[in-house]
């Protein structure tokens, strides 16, 4: 038994059957090496292999790297809008909706007085906009399990 690495993906494995991980893409780490020392101390995705020598990446290709994943982390996220059998996007189009209504009225409101003559004229015009309604929690979780699955 001894720990191994894998070329490729930098998995590191304590005390692996060595007979399972041969070379390559399997390489046998020493205990007490500075590859070790290196694989306990340092996160796998900053480290870089060359040949059978493990080294740390510099702060500006740390940097890249974690720009990388903070980018990716986000398309994730952005990803999961498209799903439709998910809960945070059924809510976000129902938000969504909701300020479409909210922004149809206070347009409505201004165009109302934009194409007024008068007090009156504003007034009535007004009156003809539908109000906003509020919602409930109930209206809520019924509207975003409608929205499941569109």
């Amino acid at each position: 038994m001894s720990d191994v690495l894998n070329r490729d993906t930098l998995e590191y494995r304590r005390s692996a059957n060595t007979p399972e991980h041969v070379d390559p893409p399997w390489l046998e780490v020493p205990r007490g090496s500075a590859n070790e020392t290196l694989l306990l101390s340092v996160p796998t995705r900053y480290l870089v292999l060359t040949g059978d020598t493990l080294s740390e990446m510099d702060a500006s290709a740390k940097a890249a790297v974690d720009a990388a994943a903070l980018t990716a982390a986000r398309d994730n996220l952005v990803e999961r809008l498209q799903q439709q059998e998910d809960v945070l996007r059924a809510f976000m189009l129902i938000v969504l909706d909701e300020l479409n209504a909210h922004a149809q009225a206070v347009t409505g409101i201004l165009d109302a007085i934009d194409n007024a003559s008068n007090l009156a004229g504003v007034k009535a015009d007004v009156a003809l906009i539908a109000d906003v309604p509020q919602r409930t929690e109930q209206q809520l979780r019924t509207s975003i399990r409608n929205r499941l699955g569109t």
